[in-house]
């Protein structure tokens, strides 16, 4: 599920795997409310207005929830606080045992609700904040005093000894400060994560990824992600490859997605309903009737279900195949999507590019330097992004293997594919 990460399930080990071979729920995000008073260009969001779930109603999901074995429980929006009652809900999740994390702007986070937040114990309070400059920040909210205001309720939640992360998606507007919020983050003592992907609207409309950075820029945000753990990336063919009878992730299984107005769906990328919460049990949807033909399709989905369209592909064992974007973009969850292969093979180039550094006692450049386009210039094109030209071309080869690399250039140049 792409809000949870992998830390948990990480954690959790033998324990996540039987999860998903018996369609516990372990992790579920409710989005409380998809009206929200920022603008941010990058939404994914076009339909804001729904029949939100009552407090009465979510009570009752929340109760059966539990009874389904789910531990974490992401409250989201939106924002969730602009619905009045949303610290009432975050109560009754607390009451519950449900360990909480809430997304926010945080705009909302004034020294009373950072009380309440703290006195619930919820775990964590993520935010988006995307540059360390305001007026890129702002760029991308549409909304002046935002920066201050999401800073500012980062301070008040980690001085009442909240947990909180700053969350920052690269874009051409942030391209310049994104990676200043990470000294943001170590001077508050908060976490803080980057995304080099931007995704598609709840439209399915991939026209929003073009207010992603470039494919360079990219690939350099992926390679400071590893800043502090360079000696802990492996060379791309060392990676394990994950076997191709292996479910690709936890949607489904192991994690939910509930809409405001209590549809029940497979995560948040994988926006196909299995049905209702007003209308039916969390139960009978999940593992009775009324939801079966949507959960055995949605169960049934494998690694190898990609072959059909990534048969040739080296990272095939090594992709993020993710069934809700394939199902978005081409209408079918075991099609291949080109934006997660796109993702892919750039995530592959970074850390050939991060191991090429290291051979050669380079450090990793910054966005926008001259010492960026010299590390390109004298290691690159690498395997992945020539692979990835071969396959936009359809001229990629089951003959093109990866192996140990002598090189960082091993594949030749692209081929028709012969009858």
């Amino acid at each position: 599920m792409a809000e949870w990460g992998g830390a948990e399930a990480g954690r959790m080990g033998s324990f996540f795997d039987r999860a998903i071979e018996q369609s516990i729920p372990l992790f579920v995000q409710w989005d409380l409310t998809w009206r929200c008073d920022h603008k941010c260009v990058h939404c994914y969001l076009t339909e804001r207005r729904q029949a939100e779930l009552t407090v009465a109603e979510g009570e009752r999901i929340l109760d059966e929830l539990a009874a389904a074995g789910t531990l974490f429980l992401l409250i989201s929006g939106g924002d969730p606080f602009l619905r009045p009652d949303a610290l009432e809900i975050i109560r009754a999740a607390r009451l519950r045992q449900f360990d909480v994390k809430i997304n926010t702007h945080g705009n909302f986070i004034d020294e009373a609700m950072a009380d309440a937040l703290a006195d619930c114990g919820v775990s964590k309070v993520a935010m988006s904040l995307y540059s360390e400059h305001a007026h890129e920040h702002e760029a991308i909210t549409l909304i002046p005093g935002s920066h201050a205001k999401t800073i500012d309720a980062a301070r008040r939640l980690r001085a009442r000894g909240v947990a909180v992360g700053f969350k920052t998606p690269l874009m051409v507007h942030n391209r310049g400060g994104y990676q200043g919020v990470g000294r943001i983050a170590r001077e508050l003592g908060c976490d803080w994560e980057s995304d080099a992907h931007i995704m598609a609207d709840d439209q399915n409309d991939f026209g929003l990824c073009g207010i992603g950075a470039h494919g360079s820029d990219r690939i350099l945000a992926v390679m400071r992600g590893f800043d502090g753990v360079l000696d802990q990336v492996k060379p791309v063919h060392a990676l394990e490859d994950t076997p191709s009878d292996r479910p690709t992730c936890s949607a489904g299984t192991a994690s939910a997605y509930i809409t405001p107005d209590g549809r029940l769906q497979p995560c948040i990328n994988w926006r196909e309903d299995i049905g209702s919460l007003r209308e039916h049990s969390f139960a009978d949807l999940w593992w009775g009737e009324s939801g079966r033909t949507q959960t055995e399709a949605v169960r049934a989905i494998r690694r190898a279900s990609y072959l059909n369209d990534c048969g040739g592909c080296a990272f095939h064992g090594k992709c993020g195949y993710c069934p809700g974007i394939s199902h978005a973009e081409t209408g079918d969850a075991g099609r291949r999507s080109a934006y997660v292969c796109e993702r892919t093979h750039l995530t592959m180039a970074a850390i050939d590019y991060v191991n090429a550094c290291k051979e050669n006692e380079r450090p990793i450049p910054a966005p926008g330097t001259l010492e960026a386009e010299q590390m390109f210039a004298d290691f690159g094109p690498t395997f992945a992004e020539r692979q990835l030209a071969a396959r936009r071309a359809g001229m990629a080869r089951p003959a093109d293997a990866l192996r140990e690399r002598v090189s960082l250039v091993q594949i030749g140049e692209p081929a028709p594919r012969r009858p």
